[in-house]
């Protein structure tokens, strides 16, 4: 019977988000003819998981009437988002694998939709949600909920698209909600065991999705296409925290940074060399337009365009074994990107 493998990688997690979290993955469907499992990886919690009582609660509700459960925790030895892939890669059983991260409120036909695609598209390695609604937890400036729902992954593709692509394009699929076939997430991590990638995902102050870019790429590279369910959906959950102006810039340099060096790892034939996004007077003349775009709101989206070509060119130079020049570093710490 074929098996499911469901993820949460998370590090000492809001315990209200995480209790949404797991109310919706104990609410999902399983498909018929399938069978599941749900493994939590601690990412090093300094409190460690199996002792938070959302945690304990959800455990003993997973247990069935033969007295094993199908969720179980699982402790990494450090912190690290791609430590904590790694070891569910090496622990999981299921042919496929559905990441949810510690913020993904899965709709309840959820595993249904990653079923079925499975079966209709042989070829595709990874996919994701195509539809994801964002929700604050809490009140937010009118500027980011007019401007900043996309920037949180929020889509809503109208039909299922996969193909393949060695730039990012609109309908590959996000880390919220992604699906890996385990032959795609194996080669990810055993090119991560390798050093033949190097990006390890967020970890601590460090704000990227290289590991995510990674495993898409990946696929790629291997001849398998990607994309987007159009019936697959979740919420994903985004407290205020997340939405101040510093937060987002730093994220914004460090999306650009990490894309870069995913697709130089993962292309590594293709000439990935200076673009004419990567110059100094062209990131300043997108930024003054930036603010002349956003009137009042202009000068934090003139950051943020900054923020995305600095990154843009940190990445590009880290892929060429090449220094930050002077005026780059200084930027970067007057922008409080790192």
């Amino acid at each position: 019977m074929p098996h499911l493998s469901i993820v949460t990688c998370t590090r000492s997690p809001d315990p209200a988000l995480l209790s949404r979290v797991l109310a919706a993955v104990r609410a999902l469907t399983v498909p018929e003819g399938w069978t599941r499992e749900y493994l939590l990886i601690d990412s090093a919690s300094p409190e460690p998981l199996d002792r938070v009582s959302v945690v304990a609660e959800f455990l003993a509700q997973s247990v069935t009437g033969a007295g094993r459960g199908w969720a179980r925790v699982l402790r990494a030895a450090e912190p690290g988002l791609s430590t904590a892939r790694r070891l569910a890669v090496r622990e999981s059983t299921g042919e496929l694998l559905v990441w949810f991260d510690d913020d993904n409120v899965p709709a309840p036909d959820y595993l249904t939709h990653v079923a079925s695609t499975a079966a209709a598209h042989p070829d595709v390695g990874a996919w994701g949600a195509g539809r994801i609604t964002v929700e604050f937890t809490g009140p937010v400036a009118e500027w980011v909920e007019r401007e900043m729902r996309p920037f949180f992954q929020e889509r809503a593709h109208a039909h299922d698209e996969f193909g393949g692509s060695t730039v990012w394009t609109p309908f590959f699929p996000v880390g919220s909600g992604l699906v890996t076939r385990r032959a795609t997430i194996a080669r990810w991590a055993d090119a991560t065991d390798r050093g033949a990638y190097t990006l390890t995902g967020r970890s601590g102050a460090q704000l990227s999705a290289g590991d995510d870019a990674q495993i898409i790429f990946g696929a790629v590279a291997a001849g398998e296409r990607v994309g987007v369910v159009a019936a697959q959906s979740l919420t994903h959950l985004i407290p205020p925290k997340r939405c101040t102006e510093d937060y987002l810039a730093r994220l914004e340099f460090g999306l650009s940074a990490s894309l870069r060096v995913a697709r130089a790892e993962c292309f590594p034939a293709e000439q990935l060399g200076p673009a004419e996004d990567l110059g100094l007077i062209e990131a300043v003349r997108a930024a003054l337009k930036a603010r002349r775009v956003h009137g009042a709101d202009g000068a934090r989206f003139a950051r943020f365009e900054l923020a995305r070509r600095l990154g843009a060119l940190a990445g590009t130079l880290q892929t060429q074994r090449r220094a930050e020049p002077w005026w780059l570093r200084s930027a970067i710490t007057a922008l409080r990107l790192r």
